[in-house]
């Protein structure tokens, strides 16, 4: 039997309270790919594509590539 609901933990603690925290998300699909454009320029990094239809568009043909190294 509970003695707690969903909005609360064992201890009683609030659960909406706490802070919320983000703990995985995917790169290709946390940014837009403008502010990855966008970022990369800012740091002076090189991309596989710069316009950021095209930079999507190899995401998702990467994505698919079957090799995580070469994503990556």
């Amino acid at each position: 039997m509970r003695d707690h609901d969903a909005t609360t933990s064992g201890d009683g603690v609030d659960l909406r309270a706490l802070p919320k925290a983000l703990l995985h998300d995917h790169l290709d699909g946390g940014l837009r790919p403008a502010t990855i454009v966008e970022l990369a320029a800012d740091a002076d990094l090189d991309l596989p594509e710069t316009d950021p239809e095209r930079l999507a568009a190899w995401f998702a043909e990467s994505a698919d590539s079957g090799s995580l190294p070469a994503y990556l």
